[in-house]
């Protein structure tokens, strides 16, 4: 869902909990085979139509960072979906949440998101080539086509077969090369006929147990209607633009980034946010993201009580956030406030980026 230029700015991955995590993990009998290279292509060349319902949880244990409450939340709970795919440019996720929904559309072009609680209908309009994680982005089929975007050129392996959603699932793994990321291996079983991912794990390196995973609880291989929503009588309906949605990462006073940080070059992105930089390719890539001093304050102070480290650097004051898959670090008092860094790379790759960073805005 979404571009393929956008997959390899998705940066945030999240947490959640065990308890589900170790309850869906039983694998029931199946019989199921398929070439894993070829699955993989088959992947990467398109989804098929379906309809389902999908959960996503994980065990990560990331804080919660300010300015960014809303990811955070999304990747340390149970996320329910459900999930209408026609096509790349039609579809629909529904968030369910015991509030009511929070439903996204794509269609002509255009995103739509309605929201339940707000009682409210946005129309978006255009894109950004970097944006924040979405409940949508969890959805099995989805997550497993960005992952499997990002590792292209890695490694894989059958897996055995398993029951997912009724269907009998081949396995595949690939195992990152990079030794700078911290992603061991990705784990997708699909729908050997279509090609359907029914379900996906994440694991850290070293890890024998993943720590997000997603999977379909029912699914069928049928093609839905999308059709544009409308508000119903009394809801209020605005339109925006898609950078104007772009939250946290949305600083309009902030210096360029630089050219090269941690030894990765700047990955050029056409119509960028003001002062967003993406540095490297596939999971070992990392983001670079202007924050205010306060929100770069908050991150610094609390990292000490959430396990985190300070960060010795020669103007301002840094520290960095670690968890097996993720790291997010934070610098303040430089370039107008201060930047946030994030990525599923080792914690030595952000410190030294942190270290790297101009002390002044250019």
């Amino acid at each position: 869902m979404g571009d393929s230029r956008v997959t390899r700015r998705w940066v945030l991955v999240g947490a959640g909990t065990a308890v589900l995590l170790g309850a869906a993990a039983v694998t029931l009998p199946a019989t199921a085979s398929a070439d894993p290279e070829d699955l993989r292509t088959r992947i990467l060349a398109g989804l098929p139509p379906h309809v389902g319902y999908a959960e996503s949880t994980g065990r990560l244990g990331l804080p919660e960072i300010a300015a960014l409450e809303q990811v955070t939340a999304l990747f340390t709970s149970v996320t329910r979906l459900r999930t209408r795919y026609a096509g790349p440019e039609a579809w629909r996720v529904d968030e369910l949440t015991p509030a009511g929904e929070r439903d996204t559309y794509r269609l002509g072009g255009r995103e739509y998101v309605w929201d339940f609680g707000a009682n409210q209908l946005t129309v978006v309009s255009g894109e950004t080539p970097v944006r924040l994680p979405r409940a949508a982005d969890l959805v099995p089929s989805e997550l497993a086509r960005r992952l499997t975007s990002l590792t292209r050129a890695d490694p894989v392996s059958a897996l055995p077969a398993r029951r997912v959603a009724g269907f009998d699932a081949a396995g595949l793994r690939i195992t990152p090369a990079d030794p700078d990321t911290t992603v061991g291996r990705i784990d997708v079983w699909c729908d050997p006929a279509s090609a359907l991912p029914l379900r996906v794990e994440v694991a850290a390196r070293g890890a024998d147990q993943a720590l997000l995973f997603t999977e379909f609880r029912e699914v069928s291989l049928s093609t839905p209607e999308i059709t544009v929503p409308t508000a119903p009588p009394g809801a209020g309906e605005v339109t925006a633009e898609a950078a104007d949605l772009a939250g946290a990462l949305r600083q309009l006073d902030a210096a360029p980034p630089p050219p090269r940080l941690a030894g990765r070059d700047l990955v050029p992105l056409a119509g960028g946010l003001p002062g967003v930089g993406v540095y490297g390719a596939g999971v070992s890539g990392f983001v670079l993201v202007p924050a205010s001093r306060g929100i770069a304050d908050r991150v610094i102070d609390g990292a000490p009580a959430a396990g985190g480290t300070v960060v010795d650097v020669p103007v301002g004051r840094a520290a960095i956030l670690t968890t097996p898959l993720l790291s997010v670090a934070a610098r303040g008092g430089i370039r107008r406030g201060g930047v946030l860094v994030a990525g599923t790379v080792a914690p030595a790759v952000l410190d030294q980026a942190l270290r790297e960073l101009p002390g002044r805005r250019p």
